[in-house]
């Protein structure tokens, strides 16, 4: 397992800012960054996930229903 800096970002369509409308950081111990996000949604009826790497880090997005995305950015420590 790899120890990750965890930022997740929030974001509302009827906000229209491009700006988060939440934010919260953490720490975890992960074996795989994707399947943690993958496991975070089971219960949506639709999602989309989107992944790349930016910096050094991996992102992974959640495209939800009705135009919600959560980012998820997992930096190694």
């Amino acid at each position: 397992m790899k120890k990750y800096e965890v930022i997740k970002e929030v974001f509302q369509p009827c906000s229209g800012k491009q700006l988060p409308d939440g934010c919260e950081i953490w720490e975890m111990r992960l074996e795989d960054p994707a399947r943690y996000v993958q496991e975070q949604y089971m219960q949506e009826r639709s999602v989309e996930f989107l992944s790349r790497s930016q910096n050094g880090s991996e992102v992974i997005e959640a495209l939800l229903e009705g135009g919600r995305k959560h980012r998820y950015t997992f930096s190694e420590l």
